[in-house]
């Protein structure tokens, strides 16, 4: 069974979902996992009733950093911002299939930790008042 989730890994690195930058969104944030140099920045963008409209993520980092980045992606379209907020880091893990180890865990949540400041930020912004 790990063989076959490893191929399903192999497939959103080498062909990942929703790579490139989005020229309209609501959240761009940016992930950074020191310890490896994975990069990636994060593309939300909502629609009029609050759900994820599009994503996209930009980078570059080992296959699991971007294959999580792939898998997040796809998981969250549809989702409202408040489903968003309460997403947990196992639900990331189990996009995988496959349990990852303590060393590999920054490199899994590379793109969650980016959603989740930047829905943070995108709720605590306030519009100026003109």
């Amino acid at each position: 069974m790990d063989e076959l989730y490893k191929e399903h890994i192999l497939d959103h690195y080498r062909n990942p979902r929703n790579k490139g930058a989005l020229r309209h969104f609501d959240i761009k944030q940016e992930s950074v996992n020191p310890s490896c140099g994975d990069t990636l920045v994060l593309y939300v963008l909502f629609d009029d009733s609050g759900r994820v409209k599009e994503s996209a993520f930009e980078g570059s980092g080992c296959a699991i950093s971007q294959a999580g980045a792939s898998l997040l992606t796809e998981k969250i379209k549809g989702m409202t911002r408040e489903a968003l907020g309460k997403m947990m880091p196992k639900t990331v893990y189990e996009l995988f299939g496959i349990s990852i180890g303590p060393a590999r865990e920054p490199c899994a949540l590379l793109a969650y930790n980016a959603m989740k400041k930047g829905l943070e930020q995108h709720l605590n912004h306030k519009p100026k008042k003109i």
